[in-house]
């Protein structure tokens, strides 16, 4: 399938909370496979003074993409929830923390709010956390691929990366999704009711076949979103964007058994 791609920013930055204190890496080998490469970026040397810790910043514009630890316990919970065949047998490539422009994220706030005081019910009572697979035209897995890439140009590592990517133009769920949050106008359920409506699913196991399907593509992508409803379902069908925020984004591959099957 073709591929229209318009240029944009994201800031991309590498999540480093492990307790262990690996030797240093040597990180130039490009022959190395693309897992080793990984878990270098990963556990790099947390002795060395990389960076200056920085402040959240008061607004964002663009998504910001944190690839988690595996010793995070954000990734822990999220590899958790991975439960039965094909899920168990997955291997996770990269868990991303979102952090959704402040635009979005304010407008789902205040729809919380509303909800809550609505339905007099706490806000934990009404955010479910659900998951959402989506097609893409792209390689998912290159959201990680340039991570490693500007670790091995340069070895004073940063906290952030302003990485100049190419994110598909028009029907890739993937970059749509991770630049402007769930929209309703690329949902695909106008012939099933009159507006269209966004679908989430409580299990992964279920969300799993809206992944490009089961034996298309290895990499698959997956978010885990923020669900604002009254009730929580095995389904939630909404059709307001700011009742939706993504939390994050989980890139995985299917065993061989299930990819060639």
């Amino acid at each position: 399938m073709g591929q229209n791609c318009e240029i944009n920013e994201t800031s991309i930055i590498q999540n480093n909370n492990s307790s262990s204190s690996p030797s240093p890496y040597v990180l130039f080998d490009t022959k190395k496979s693309f897992s080793s490469r990984l878990t270098q970026l990963i556990r790099r040397d947390p002795t060395k003074n990389y960076f200056k810790p920085s402040q959240k910043p008061k607004k964002i514009n663009k998504t910001e993409m944190i690839l988690l630890d595996p010793t995070d316990p954000k990734y822990i919970s999220i590899k958790s929830s991975f439960v039965g065949r094909p899920l168990s047998q997955s291997k996770i490539l990269g868990i991303f923390e979102l952090r959704m422009p402040t635009k979005l994220e304010e407008r789902h706030e205040a729809y919380k709010k509303s909800l809550s005081k609505k339905t007099k019910k706490n806000i934990k009572d009404i955010t479910h956390r659900m998951f959402h697979g989506t097609t893409s035209n792209c390689s998912p897995e290159r959201f990680i691929e340039e991570l490693i890439f500007n670790k091995e140009k340069d070895e004073e590592i940063v906290s952030e990366y302003h990485v100049e990517r190419k994110f598909c133009e028009k029907d890739c769920g993937l970059c749509g999704i991770v630049q402007q949050g769930n929209r309703t106008k690329y949902t695909k359920t106008k012939c099933l009711f009159k507006k269209n409506r966004m679908w989430f699913a409580n299990d992964p196991y279920t969300s799993l076949y809206y992944c490009n399907g089961v034996v298309l593509k290895s990499v698959k992508s997956m978010f885990v979103v923020d669900v604002i409803k009254k009730n929580l379902g095995e389904i939630l069908i909404v059709n307001k964007e700011r009742a939706t925020l993504p939390r994050f984004l989980i890139l995985f591959e299917l065993s061989e058994c299930y990819r060639n099957a």
